[in-house]
């Protein structure tokens, strides 16, 4: 075992474990030659699961001509991989919809925030916006994914923070939060949720872009995306939307009131203003859009 994943898990206890639908949701994530009968092998089998689909698949988020009543239906107006990454992001939703003590964050927070940065990293990621060549472009649905998990370190520091809690700053800054987690704890949220990544046999690169999503703009950090140009874009698509989500009021934990730091940031990891505000914009609506969804799921 890797040894910063050892002294996390003795600082924090064990890792929480992925429930198995979402285990195999993430294998086909993983997959590129995954198809239709694959797809429905996992989902089909998961009634809930199916349910919830079908409630983002038809959100106005996506804004179909026509309502999708199957999986199937869902398959042929989206898509596969599109369809696996909301499978994906249904399944992990009650995973990310408890409260969260240790960082004062009440039921829900911590989920609207991740979708938040899923539906801004994959704007980022479709519109060319996070820096990638064209050959080299991040897929919106694999951007949608990494966005929705940047944050699942904090699912295991929590706890260890919860009596420590005054110690954790309040302050606005987005490298405020991190700074006070390497302070009580001798490391952060993010390295936690590669860690865990890690344990859950999470894609290497979906995990290294959750170890890194501070550094791109953590103070005294250099700006190190990687050599392979998608996985930069990859990271700065995740990295650019989560400060943006702080910046619409949907962060969770890190805190943004004033444009100039956001877009000081945003300079930093090549991400151009003009597609930062546009995300800003949509990012309240499309969030509400997903969230209310999903309102009553069985």
């Amino acid at each position: 075992m890797d040894h910063r994943l050892q002294e996390i898990i003795a600082a924090t206890g064990e890792l929480p474990a992925l429930p198995s639908t979402t285990s195999r949701l993430l294998a086909l994530l993983d997959d590129e030659s995954a198809g239709a009968d694959a797809v429905l092998e996992v989902i089909g089998t998961d009634a809930s699961l199916t349910a919830n689909l079908l409630k983002l698949s038809n959100s106005a988020y996506y804004g179909l001509r026509r309502q999708v009543g199957t999986v199937n239906e869902a398959l042929m107006m989206l898509g596969s991989r599109t369809v696996v990454s909301l499978a994906f992001a249904t399944s992990l939703g009650d995973v990310l919809r408890g409260p969260l003590a240790g960082y004062r964050l009440e039921r829900d927070v911590l989920w609207r925030h991740s979708l938040a940065v899923a539906v801004g990293a994959a704007h980022l990621a479709g519109t060319g916006a996070a820096g990638a060549p064209d050959s080299a472009r991040v897929s919106r649905d694999r951007a949608f994914t990494a966005g929705l998990v940047h944050d699942i370190g904090k699912l295991v520091l929590s706890g260890a923070l919860k009596a420590k809690l005054q110690q954790l700053p309040q302050t606005a800054g987005f490298d405020v939060l991190v700074r006070g987690e390497r302070e009580i704890l001798g490391f952060d949220h993010a390295e936690a949720g590669q860690a865990l990544a890690e344990s859950w046999n999470f894609p290497t690169g979906l995990a290294s872009v959750i170890g890194a999503h501070h550094v791109p703009y953590t103070a005294g950090s250099q700006a190190d995306l990687g050599p392979e140009p998608a996985a930069a874009a990859l990271l700065r698509a995740v990295a650019g939307a989560n400060l943006t989500a702080s910046r619409a009021g949907l962060g969770a934990g890190d805190l943004c009131t004033d444009d100039a730091p956001w877009l000081e940031a945003l300079d930093a990891l090549g991400v151009a203003e003009v597609d930062a505000r546009e995300v800003l914009a949509r990012l309240p609506g499309d969030v509400a859009s997903l969230a209310d969804a999903l309102k009553g799921r069985p």
